[in-house]
């Protein structure tokens, strides 16, 4: 049976060596052409809140942003406001405790006990000794029933916690030894009132009542009457908003007892006239001429940029504004960081190993592309560099 012939050839050699070296030719120009690696640096972040001073100058023609001076203006307006307080302090006082007792006759006859009476818990005077009493009064006229029982209710004589008394036994005062063997009461729930709750009009009520009312209410007010005056793109605001109380009365003196009380305020409200784009971009550029050489500002945060009026004057037309800036710095990167060359033919380890010795970087994140390269290529066209806040 013939198989076939096999074919030695110097010739059919030369082709599968051909075939190989073609094979590996193309294995290094698509290694050399898609290989690629990229590394994200995590820089170390400052997060800083920059307040800068800007003035307000009424005479200003246009905005000085090297000089922190901006044009704008100041309104007034004046008024009164009266407005009833319900906000007061609840504060504990002492009360005169009251409770129930048991009043029990063991005696074969009615006994007649007067409204006034009084009682003193405790089994026998020997027991609750010489010293200050809690005595308890009886609310009104008892009669005992013979070989009975009757509810009473009674009231401390004094005011104060201590008439809040437990459930127990009570003699009465002014009545013989024979008597209390056969008359008594029990008190069997505690006794409750000694101390109660109570709304007092205090001076921090009304310190209080006035500054919120001054500001929530009446500068409130006064700025909608403003803002009628205005147009374009000024503006004015709360922030920068100064409210003056002239005069200011409460209806009621500190520690009235009351549930509310009025008060009457007469202020004044100067609001600064501004181009809220001209702040920002003014407070924006003296912010980044404050930036060190050694950082850059990588974000601002321009929603939470917040304004405080720290000085205003009326005559002049001249105020003065604290602004907030609050923004993320990052460190400038020395060149070495970003010099390709140097990293060449370095593993991820390697990578790793060499930015954690670089103060400026926090963490670094490492890109090799397709899957089986695992080392930086050698060309700097294959590396890439990327910065990014974690």
């Amino acid at each position: 049976m013939h198989l076939g012939r096999y074919d030695n050839s110097p010739s059919r050699k030369y082709f599968w060596i051909f075939v190989v070296l073609v094979f590996l030719g193309a294995v290094v120009i698509i290694n050399f052409t898609l290989a690629r690696v990229t590394v994200i640096l995590h820089p170390k972040i400052e997060k800083k809140t920059s307040e800068i001073f800007l003035a307000i100058d009424a005479k200003a023609l246009k905005p000085d942003f090297d000089g922190g001076v901006l044009p704008g203006r100041i309104l007034e307006s004046e008024g009164e406001i009266t407005k009833n307080i319900s906000e007061v302090s609840v504060r504990k006082v002492d009360d005169f405790a009251k409770g129930t007792v048991k009043i029990k006759n063991i005696w074969k006859k009615d006994f007649f006990l007067q409204k006034g009476a009084q009682l003193i818990q405790g089994e026998s005077p020997e027991m609750v000794g010489a010293g200050i009493k809690n005595i308890f009064i009886l609310d009104d006229d008892t009669v005992a029933i013979a070989k009975g029982e009757v509810i009473a209710t009674v009231t401390a004589k004094n005011k104060g916690f201590s008439g809040n008394i437990p459930p127990g036994k009570f003699y009465f005062l002014r009545m013989s030894k024979w008597n209390r063997e056969r008359i008594w009461s029990e008190n069997e729930e505690s006794f409750a009132g000694g101390e109660a709750e109570m709304k007092v009009v205090s001076q921090y009520d009304i310190n209080k009542a006035i500054h919120t009312t001054a500001e929530e209410d009446f500068g409130k007010r006064e700025m909608e009457k403003m803002k009628i005056q205005i147009s374009g793109d000024a503006k004015i605001s709360p922030s920068l908003t100064r409210v003056e109380i002239l005069e200011s009365r409460a209806s009621l003196a500190p520690e009235t007892p009351a549930d509310s009380f009025d008060l009457y305020i007469k202020g004044k409200v100067s609001s600064i006239v501004y181009n809220e784009k001209d702040l920002k971009d003014t407070a924006i550029s003296k912010f980044q001429k404050q930036v060190g050489s050694n950082q850059e500002i990588a974000s601002i945060d321009e929603p939470n940029i917040k304004y405080e009026l720290t000085d205003i004057n009326d005559n002049d037309g001249k105020a003065e504004v604290k602004i907030s800036v609050p923004a993320v710095l990052i460190p400038k990167f020395p060149s070495k960081i970003l010099d390709k060359k140097s990293i060449i033919g370095y593993n991820e380890a390697a990578l790793q190993e060499r930015y954690a010795k670089f103060p400026e970087i926090d963490s670094i994140e490492v890109k090799f592309f397709p899957f089986w390269v695992k080392s930086v290529p050698s060309f700097e066209g294959q590396i890439n560099f990327e910065i990014e806040m974690e």
